[in-house]
């Protein structure tokens, strides 16, 4: 029987995982949201609290269509704004 890791990626290889911060003071927050109900609603509560917690801001909020990959000029721009990306879902 073969047991599939999640944490893995799709082939089963070694995955790099994003370094993590030294601290979260201040940092800047990108989102994508999936267009899905209540789903920016859920990723705005999320960074307020993460706001009140840390001092963090959201530098940017993009809506990714349903069913549809986050676009490259999408990942650009939270790249160049955002000190990480927190991707929502609703429902």
């Amino acid at each position: 029987m073969e047991i599939l890791d999640p944490t893995l990626s799709g082939d089963g290889g070694d995955f790099a995982y994003a370094p993590r911060p030294e601290a979260l003071d201040g940092l800047r927050i990108g989102l994508v949201e999936n267009t899905k109900r209540n789903s920016e609603e859920l990723l705005l509560k999320l960074a307020a609290r993460l706001e009140a917690a840390h001092g963090m801001t959201v530098a940017h909020l993009v809506h990714k269509p349903q069913r549809a990959p986050i676009r490259d000029d999408q990942i650009a721009e939270l790249t160049g704004l955002s000190d990480f990306v927190i991707c929502g879902v609703g429902d």
